[in-house]
């Protein structure tokens, strides 16, 4: 009887606790002011509250479990989820930290994760989450990432898609997966095409040179794809068929398993396109490729070491046959890296990276006019260091970064009444060391704690040496005599030192922030080694001079203000965004084509410069149901063959609706003229001139599920209206229309 009674006053008092209200209040982490206005809500339910005037208040947690989700959020802060019973026996006061500049609101807890390039770079982070791709019906990451008005995708005829940002060339813009570079080491690039986006979880797009915390690669901008990291066990398989006579599968697994994560993702496909009046299966274009990836986390949790081990394994395998030309490219890319980030013993919180990367590819011309035999054989390791000083309002961070690479390259050939001179073969060395440092004042802010302002400072100094070995020449290469191009190739020595400043402030209201920002430096970026071996083939009428480091001098002004009308219920949110820039080169690449040859050339041509605006206005109504968005940039360049083929206006139109299992969208886009060079044959250096063109997509989703299984369908129309626009006999910007299914247990 004592025991049952003893239970009983157990259960009846612990009832008693549950129909209790949880009392507390919440201030800005920095000022330590009241926030008025901070919504607080219980994730999966219909309790809330909100906070008074004092930063106070109440909330009624009758009939939670101790690990349900307590939501804080307000407009100009981070969202902060915490579980209950933290809450019950923590201390009564939550901290929010501001931010400074607006983005899509991004949760530090459950599914969606704070992006992990924000917290060192001053400018605003654009992020595109996953389920963007997957209602939209987008093809692959370019297609996505194409939505966006500073962002130009480039596709080859390898089907191969690389981004512009900003105007900028492909090797300008840094791929990072989860904070891993993708980039190629040979040529600095990365097929966005080859991303499983099964396993994407956040695409996250920074915008402007970088190269004080990235390295010289970040020269335009820079894109980090963020895997999955959910605590659900999945399967999901889709089949992709359409256009081009495409057809992709996908398969991705993911399970948790105490405190590690595993996730492993295949992609797997091909498709033909077609020259114009040419039958495809003689003279077409066929390109296969293969996306193969592993990611596993592990959460360590001590006394000493509390972080995140994170391993990934990444391989690409693509094969490009051109049979009308004769050009066949065949290329495998593989990437291993392990990363640590948290706190690691009486280092404190500190960030440690270590990769390798390897690429072998071979590429074949074999045609009435000679063949070319090219094969390249690039091993880099890597190695990253971080580590983070927080002072409350200072923030230091420092860190080295290391890259030891060598590049084997043999290109054997024989072209008709071409001297044949110049290198067959060579190893190319390069070691890099960079160190980079930045400092943040965040200041106290005013009494009511509206006004918050920033100031960056960031240094970097990188050093690069490359040398060459193994040399071997062609027949009839006589050195000495074909000029000292041969002599000083990949023979470098560079020291180059970055300067950025940064002036950021914000107002935060009830339901309104704003912010401006001010930041300028200089930028570096090195020549890469296959910029470099095209000093051994310099084109009739062509340069002899050594490659030289690009220079860039930029200034960046903008605005953003994010806004939740109280008078108008049925619209969630609006975001208006606005920038101005001018980027002045000094010693600015430019590459050329010898028409039928994969081969560039590339060449400084002294002083270029950009300048521009970009604008985005979006809006969410009717509870995120329908989501409209518009933006445009309009850019003005020196000169244009600088920029190859890159459009100096853009405007795009986006609106997605979704109502219960169906999703419809459309997007609307103008585009620009595009020039580029083209060395021909006999003829020299032509312009090539596309013209501006304006285009429509339609896309849609339907949910289906049945029983224990979730899938959908997905059409997605790009380029719909007619256009006959062709380069080489190649349409461009032609209709392509795709089917997915996609099932997930």
């Amino acid at each position: 009887m004592k025991h049952r009674l003893t239970i009983f006053t157990i259960i009846l008092f612990q009832s008693f606790i549950w129909t209790q209200t949880m009392t507390g209040s919440v201030k800005d982490r920095l000022t330590n002011g009241n926030l008025n206005g901070v919504n607080i809500t219980a994730q999966g339910s219909s309790q809330g509250t909100s906070t008074d005037v004092d930063g106070s208040f109440n909330l009624d947690v009758s009939g939670l479990s101790q690990d349900q989700m307590i939501k804080f959020q307000h407009i100009g802060y981070d969202v902060l989820v915490l579980p209950l019973d933290s809450l019950l026996n923590g201390p009564k006061i939550i901290t929010l930290q501001p931010r400074v500049l607006q983005f899509e609101a991004v949760e530090t807890a459950g599914v969606k994760r704070k992006p992990a390039i924000e917290k060192d770079l001053p400018q605003t982070v654009t992020i595109l989450q996953a389920e963007e791709f997957e209602l939209r019906a987008f093809v692959d990451a370019g297609d996505l990432l194409a939505t966006d008005q500073s962002i130009q995708v480039e596709e080859s005829l390898s089907g191969r898609k690389t981004i512009s940002i900003r105007g900028g060339n492909a090797d300008d813009v840094l791929v990072l997966y989860n904070g891993f570079r993708l980039n190629r080491p040979y040529d600095n690039v990365f097929d966005l095409s080859l991303v499983d986006m099964q396993n994407v979880e956040q695409i996250e797009i920074v915008k402007g040179g970088h190269s004080v915390l990235y390295g010289p690669d970040a020269f335009s901008g820079v894109v980090n794809i963020v895997p999955k990291n959910t605590k659900d066990k999945n399967v999901r398989v889709s089949q992709q068929f359409g256009s081009y006579a495409s057809g992709f599968w996908n398969a991705n697994a993911q399970a948790q398993l105490g405190n590690t994560f595993l996730s492993l993702s295949q992609k797997q496909g091909s498709y033909k396109r077609v020259f114009e009046d040419l039958d495809v299966d003689d003279t077409g274009l066929l390109t296969k490729l293969t996306h193969r990836s592993m990611d596993m986390s592990n959460r360590l949790k001590g006394n000493k070491v509390n972080g995140n081990l994170e391993f990934n394994v990444t391989q690409d395998d693509q094969l490009f046959h051109n049979k009308r030309d004769f050009n066949k490219i065949k290329s495998q890319n593989q990437l291993f890296g392990i990363q640590y980030d948290g706190v690691l013993g009486i280092l404190g919180e500190i960030e440690i990276a270590v990769a390798n990367h390897k690429l072998e590819e071979t590429q074949g011309l074999n045609s009435y006019t000679g063949f070319v035999s090219r094969k390249l054989d690039h091993n880099a390791n890597k190695f990253e260091v971080r580590k983070y000083v927080n002072l409350n309002r200072l923030e230091w961070m420092f860190g080295t970064q290391m890259e030891k690479s060598l590049l084997k390259f043999w290109d054997d050939r024989s072209l008709t009444n071409v001297k044949q001179v110049g290198l067959k073969g060579a190893d190319l060395n390069r070691d890099q060391f960079g160190f980079a440092t930045v400092l943040k004042l965040h200041s106290k802010g005013d009494d009511a704690g509206k006004w918050l302002t920033d100031l960056d400072v960031s240094f970097r100094q990188d050093q690069v040496k490359d040398y060459k070995d193994n040399l071997v020449y062609r027949g009839n290469h006589v050195p000495g005599v074909d000029g000292r191009t041969f002599l000083d190739f990949g023979e470098n020595n560079w020291n180059n030192k970055i300067v950025k400043i940064s002036t950021i402030a914000s107002k935060r209201s009830l339901n309104k922030t704003m912010a401006y920002w001010v930041t300028t430096g200089n930028n570096v970026k090195f020549p890469s080694l296959q910029q470099q071996i095209s000093l051994t083939d310099v084109p009739p009428g062509g340069r002899t001079a050594n490659l030289l480091p690009e220079k860039m001098k930029s200034l960046e002004i903008g605005i953003n203000v994010v806004s939740q009308p109280a008078d108008i219920p049925t619209i969630d949110q609006l975001e208006l965004q606005g920038s101005f820039f001018r980027n002045d080169f000094i010693n600015k690449m430019r590459i050329t084509y010898l028409l039928g040859m994969p081969i560039g050339y590339y060449e400084n041509i002294g002083h270029a410069d950009m300048m521009g605006f970009e604008a985005k206005m979006k809006a969410k109504t009717y509870g995120g149901a329908l989501v409209g968005e518009i933006g445009f940039s309009k850019y003005k360049v020196s000169d244009q063959s600088a920029f190859p083929f890159k459009s100096t206006f853009k405007l795009t139109v986006n609106m997605t609706a979704k109502w219960k299992w169906i999703t419809f969208g459309t997007r609307w886009f103008q585009e620009g003229e595009q020039v580029g060079m083209i060395n021909v044959p006999s003829k020299g250096f032509n312009e090539i001139e596309l013209p501006a063109f304006s285009n429509y997509d339609i896309y849609w989703t339907v949910d289906v599920n049945v029983g224990p299984i979730k899938g959908d369908i997905s059409y997605s129309g790009r380029n719909l209206k007619k256009n006959d626009t062709s380069l080489n006999g190649l349409m461009l910007r032609d209709t392509r229309k795709y089917f997915t299914f996609s099932t997930e247990l």
